[in-house]
């Protein structure tokens, strides 16, 4: 798992500002100022408020935010408050920072920070001016400097390599898989990769993913990553996936940067309740626990390891109904949510389609479970603006 892990920039951003609370910078008879409006500036808010600290106002020099920002405000003190002290205050630097005071400390996550002009306010960095994050200390590109990038079609390679050898296998353990997403329109629509998709995906029924990571072994080159072995501070997915050892490849995903080998995600297909409400409230309340635990990374300041303490939970609801017995199936944890539920019938029967020079496993009621992730006009191709990865990842040879 050495070339497994996930950033989270929220913990690093908690523990500068817990070095600086440390150093005596960061005290209670300083009024705190965040610089910028934005998700790293309300991150420092919440890790400030988590240790006690209050802020005293945001600042920020642009015009368009400060506008919204303040009107937002206002909205809020109209409907709920009748006093105002009780919000941080929204201010343009030189509304805040003028004149000079000692007792004002400046603190920014951004990464582009007028520093100039509020050091020309006579806010000094490093004294009462302080950055909580590094955007230059980049340790993954600092631990491929030298490698060879990849190029789409490398890592298409890579992952269609990986894709025969789960498929060789599920077809001598007599397991089930069919490809889906992307991978699914690809193999309909183009008999291969989607141009510029980047990521292969395959479902596995409950029982037949159980077998799945119990049976398979991998080889020299290739390893399974599963959510049920490892520490869930490296690998936060709801899902397995099997890697390619000899590539690393980071995601993005706002504050989470994931790290991991180029590789195929592995969902889990599952049973869901008959009761259209039933299967709604299922989804609503499966996805409120998301949202719980991201809650809960928030209050431990971006500590990843919460993850470890709400798997059970998460698999739960993964084993509630059995997929041979549902009326109706689907997966849980993609950026689809309940349109990713569909009629078991979308699975009783399979097909052996091309992709690329090989084959892959296709549900025989593939239409169904494609109208509802992308319309009936699935067929047709999306306008070249949209014809981009939705994922944020950059890959390397090792």
């Amino acid at each position: 798992m050495k070339n497994c892990y996930v950033e989270s920039a929220i913990q690093m951003i908690a523990e500068r500002i817990c070095d600086l609370i440390d150093r005596g910078i960061i005290t209670k008879n300083k009024k705190i100022v965040l610089y910028g409006l934005d998700t790293y500036s309300f991150a420092m808010r919440t890790i400030l408020s988590n240790l006690g600290f209050r802020v005293d106002s945001y600042i920020s020099d642009d015009p368009q935010l400060l506008i919204r920002y303040k009107r937002h405000v206002k909205a809020i003190k109209a409907r709920y408050l009748n006093d105002a002290a009780a919000l941080i205050g929204i201010c343009s630097l030189e509304e805040r920072l003028l004149p000079f005071a000692e007792d004002i400390l400046i603190l920014n996550a951004e990464k582009d920070c007028p520093e100039i002009k509020i050091e020309g306010l006579h806010y000094q960095k490093n004294v009462n001016f302080f950055q909580t994050y590094d955007w230059n200390a980049d340790l993954f590109l600092q631990s491929v400097q030298g490698k060879a990038k990849m190029t789409l079609q490398e890592v298409q390679h890579v992952e269609k390599d990986l894709l025969c050898l789960i498929d060789a296998f599920c077809r001598e353990k007599n397991l089930r898989y069919w490809v889906c997403g992307g991978t699914l329109l690809g193999a309909i629509r183009h008999k291969g990769f989607i141009p510029w998709d980047d990521d292969v995906d395959i479902f596995m029924p409950w029982e037949d993913y159980r077998r799945f990571l119990r049976e398979f072994t991998g080889t020299e080159n290739c390893s399974l990553i599963e959510p049920t072995t490892c520490d869930r501070k490296n690998y936060i997915e709801l899902f397995a996936k099997v890697v390619d050892d000899r590539t690393t490849v980071r995601e993005k995903a706002g504050f989470i940067r994931k790290v991991h080998p180029v590789g195929i995600d592995i969902f889990p297909l599952i049973g869901l309740p008959e009761d259209g409400r039933e299967r709604l409230l299922f989804f609503k309340r499966y996805y409120e626990m998301e949202k719980e635990i991201w809650e809960d990374f928030y209050a431990h300041n971006g500590d990843l390891s919460v993850y470890n303490s709400w798997y059970p939970r998460q698999k739960e609801f993964l084993e509630q109904y059995d997929f041979d017995a549902s009326a109706y199936v689907g997966v849980l944890a993609t950026a689809y949510q309940e349109r990713d539920c569909t009629t078991r019938g979308v699975y009783d029967t399979t097909l052996r389609l091309p992709f690329e020079d090989t084959e892959v496993n296709v549900p025989g009621g593939y239409p169904e479970y494609l109208d509802n992730l992308y319309g009936k006009d699935w067929m047709e191709l999306p306008d070249e603006s949209k014809r981009v990865s939705h994922h944020n990842m950059e890959a390397y040879w090792l």
